[in-house]
């Protein structure tokens, strides 16, 4: 395992939170200088192959990654971006039915779903 692949990871294990591309190498950059973005890239490219993490389209900001230990689904605030981790389990009924009716099996995992949270619907 290189140096950097290693520090990705221990970088997604101590961490809270959802990371970008950007936000993984500037963390990187503080913790080991001189590593490259483009290795950043390379490095999230193949964890992502080995099916380590997974990267999911936030529809409102960029792309970020967590690994794959738990299996959930994203809710992401369009006004203030916050990302709120669902079970799966939420998806169970849109997921059989898309598949009964329509032939289609859903991936909660590849994308958030988009709408407002509990702060700020009620601040407007």
């Amino acid at each position: 395992m290189t140096g950097p692949t290693r520090l990705v990871l221990e970088i997604l294990f101590d961490g809270e939170r959802h990371f970008s591309a950007d936000d993984l190498f500037e963390e990187l950059d503080r913790r080991s200088p001189g590593i490259s973005q483009s290795t950043v890239y390379r490095v999230l490219q193949r964890l992502g192959q080995l099916q380590i993490i997974e990267h999911v389209h936030s529809g409102v900001g960029s792309t970020f990654y967590h690994l794959r230990q738990h299996n959930h689904a994203h809710l992401v605030c369009t006004d203030c971006g916050s990302i709120t981790d669902v079970p799966d389990t939420i998806f169970e009924q849109l997921t059989q039915t898309a598949q009964t009716d329509y032939s289609f099996t859903v991936q909660t995992h590849h994308a958030a779903i988009l709408g407002r949270c509990a702060n700020c619907a009620t601040s407007s």
